[in-house]
């Protein structure tokens, strides 16, 4: 997992908008190129999930 995603949310970061960056950063032309590499963690999932809840369902 890149451990930047979970840095991202516990900020509170917009991490929509920061995908984009990664994959630029990692030198991938389609954003599904970084996806494939980008795993969910029960701690990571715990975040976002929570995130969810606080906005009302939309992280």
């Amino acid at each position: 997992m890149f451990p930047g995603l979970k840095l991202w949310h516990q900020q509170r970061a917009d991490v929509q908008a920061l995908l984009p960056l990664l994959a630029t950063y990692l030198g991938h032309a389609n954003y599904s190129d970084t996806a494939y590499y980008l795993t969910g963690s029960s701690d990571l999932l715990a975040i976002a999930a929570e995130r969810a809840f606080l906005a009302g369902g939309a992280a």
